[in-house]
């Protein structure tokens, strides 16, 4: 239970600070989300609202490298392709209104030099498994790793622009754009 209810408020945390962004998520929200009790705030993270941001953008980066290390491969397109449904889920299911938690610690960060890092080091990981995916499906490397690169800011982007929207209409358009890199 104990594990549950950690893991419960880890992924609650990524998804409102995916939603509202770092500063608007505090505590509360989280243990309103998670159902867990109060108690658990400081059990589980005795470092505070900074050690709960690290672990829901790793668990979102835990969540984003799962999928695409699942990705059936094939050509340049089909890898693309499978790394932008990752993002059409989340935008639709939250009817355009969530984003990506590591984006949302981000775009808040003052200069906070571990989570600037951290969100670097996740970024750069999701570019390398993308590249060499795409490498691996027929992109010289060089191209595999700018088309990784674009790909990357591309659905981080689209993610910002679905929240304004409050739809999936960005996602949508700059998908079609990106898929035409692959050719």
């Amino acid at each position: 239970m104990v594990k549950n209810t950690r893991e419960s408020m880890v992924r609650s945390a990524a998804a409102l600070i995916g939603k509202q962004g770092l500063s608007a998520t505090s505590f509360s929200d989280v243990l309103a989300a998670s159902g867990a009790p109060r108690g658990s705030i400081y059990h589980h993270f005795p470092d505070g609202k900074r050690q709960l941001a690290q672990e829901a953008v790793q668990w979102t980066s835990e969540q984003v490298l799962a999928h695409q290390e699942a990705c059936p491969g094939g050509s340049p397109r089909d890898v693309l392709a499978w790394f932008i449904e990752l993002w059409r889920g989340v935008v639709v299911s939250a009817s355009g209104a969530s984003g990506c938690a590591v984006a949302g610690v981000t775009v808040e960060l003052g200069g906070e030099a571990d989570l600037v890092e951290l969100a670097r080091s996740i970024f750069r990981r999701w570019i390398e498994v993308l590249a060499d995916q795409l490498a691996t499906a027929g992109l010289a490397p060089e191209q595999a790793a700018r088309v990784a690169t674009t790909a990357v800011a591309a659905m981080e982007g689209a993610l910002i622009l679905c929240r304004t929207e409050g739809s999936a209409e960005p996602l949508e358009a700059i998908a079609g754009a990106l898929l035409t890199l692959a050719e």
